[in-house]
């Protein structure tokens, strides 16, 4: 990669021109993909890996089937690793780098060596599917049925980095990641099963979503070449290019219109199963540990039923009242509600139930634990109140003696009250604090202080309010 032009900041006088040409040619570099680039190594290389016979063929079948054995465990894990070692990608490159450079020889060889990729795919992951007795319709597979135009931009970008990947050999190693990026061989393999399957709609939708990500990835590769200038033949005539213009611009509209109306299924279908789920959320609540399953089915006459499907009696028909209106402010107002009771046992929703019974119990335990600490802390301040209602004669017999007490001490007094209270002098806030006062006829303040203190010391408080009124 080129030197990045060196900052105006050496300047004596830096004007904002400098400043906007160096930003300038900033980007220029940020953008140059031309630097670096081995054109004809890059064509010779293409090329030479797209073939799918010997040992390219050998990894296609193995990562087929470590990828369709993905597919029926229902493991990501396994199918990245298979998409790892998947040879698939150079051939649907190799077609983009032939149409690109308009070579006509090279194209029909990668379409051949694609072509091929296609039918050894096809042959052992159906294969598979066929003879495995692991026949369950995963999540794994269901995500491969329902291509929208939002893979057309991974395959877009995918392609980019391919070719780019192969063209700048400082970035190579992104290649496989490129292949993970893009998933060509899971949909192949969902398209076997559903042809072991016998599921014709599971069968196209997969490979569509195949042909369409192969599609976008060789026409990304194709606008790259173009852009890079890769040496190409001349086109017999102006029409001959005209014609391979027109060609690949309906060819890619045809790919990409159904890819939109799948999206806006697929968007409709998500949008009503949040609806779904803010009812459940709302409405069902903690009760949704004994839902074993629910279902939204259109109806022919354009309303739809959501089913559930639960375990007991916690969601009961008597409720069906409630449930309906709560439908209404989730904004299913064309929908109506249907409660089938069950007694299959779902081994993984008891599990669920009993995971959830098991926190829920921990909650209560420790609610039950807080409560207990608190009742103790009420207790311990009880106590204290108690003592120092003693302490301050609330006890009627010892509030006598004090009484008397008082009155040898300080025979002037002529009432006294004692009580606990509340003080604020609105900076700072007293709780429990003793509060004495004292009907006393003109008190000098030396006699108020020996009151206070005789009261503090003989009592063992350490703080008293004393008031006294005429």
């Amino acid at each position: 990669m080129s030197d990045q032009p060196e900052p105006p900041v050496n300047k004596t006088n830096v004007t904002g021109k400098d400043v906007l040409d160096y930003f300038i040619d900033l980007v220029k570099e940020i953008l140059d993909l031309d630097h670096g680039v081995d054109k004809w190594g890059t064509i010779n290389e293409v090329k030479a890996k797209q073939s799918m016979s010997g040992a390219n063929a050998w990894m296609l079948i193995c990562s087929i089937m470590i990828a369709s054995i993905g597919l029926n465990l229902d493991s990501e894990a396994v199918i990245i690793g298979a998409m790892l070692i998947s040879p698939l990608m150079s051939p649907i490159l190799g077609v983009g780098v032939a149409v690109g450079i308009n070579d006509k020889d090279a194209l029909y060889n990668a379409l051949m060596h694609f072509v091929s990729a296609i039918l050894i795919a096809l042959i052992t992951s159906t294969l598979y599917f066929w003879l495995t007795p692991l026949n369950e319709y995963t999540e794994q597979i269901q995500a491969r049925t329902a291509p929208t135009f939002l893979d057309i931009l991974i395959a877009i970008f995918g392609g980019i980095a391919g070719i780019v990947s192969i063209a700048r050999k400082d970035i190579s190693t992104t290649l496989p990641g490129v292949a993970i990026a893009t998933a060509l061989m899971p949909p192949l393999c969902v398209t076997g099963y559903g042809l072991a399957s016998g599921s014709f709609d599971i069968a196209s939708k997969s490979f569509y979503l195949f042909f369409l990500n192969s599609f976008f990835v060789a026409f990304a590769t194709y606008v790259i070449v173009r852009y890079l200038r890769f040496p190409h033949k001349k086109y017999a005539s102006p029409q001959e290019k005209r014609k391979n213009i027109i060609i690949v611009s309906l060819v890619s509209l045809i790919m990409t219109v159904p890819s939109f109306l799948i999206f806006s299924s697929v968007y409709k279908e998500f949008k009503e199963e949040q609806k779904v789920q803010s009812f459940l959320n709302k409405y069902i609540g903690d009760n949704s540990i004994f839902l074993d399953d629910y279902q939204l089915i259109k109806l022919d006459d354009g309303s739809q039923k959501l089913i559930l499907k639960v375990y007991g009696d916690s969601i009961s028909r008597a409720k069906l009242p409630y449930y309906q209106q709560g439908l209404k402010k989730s904004n299913m107002t064309n929908t109506t509600l249907e409660i089938i009771p069950t007694s299959e046992i779902n081994l993984t929703k008891v599990q669920q139930i009993e995971s959830q019974l098991s926190e829920v119990g921990n909650r209560i335990n420790n609610q039950i634990a807080s409560l207990q600490k608190e009742r103790e802390e009420r207790l311990t301040m009880f106590s204290k109140l108690e003592n120092q209602k003693i302490i301050l004669g609330q006890d009627s017999v010892f509030f006598r003696e004090f009484c008397e007490g008082i009155k040898i001490f300080i025979p002037e007094i002529e009432s006294i009250n004692i009580a606990i209270s509340q003080y604020s002098d609105f900076e700072t806030i007293a709780s429990n604090l003793p509060l004495v006062v004292a009907q006393w006829n003109n008190p000098k303040e030396g006699e108020i202080t020996k009151l206070r203190n005789y009261i503090m010391e003989r009592y063992e408080v350490d703080t008293v309010k004393v008031i006294v009124v005429d």
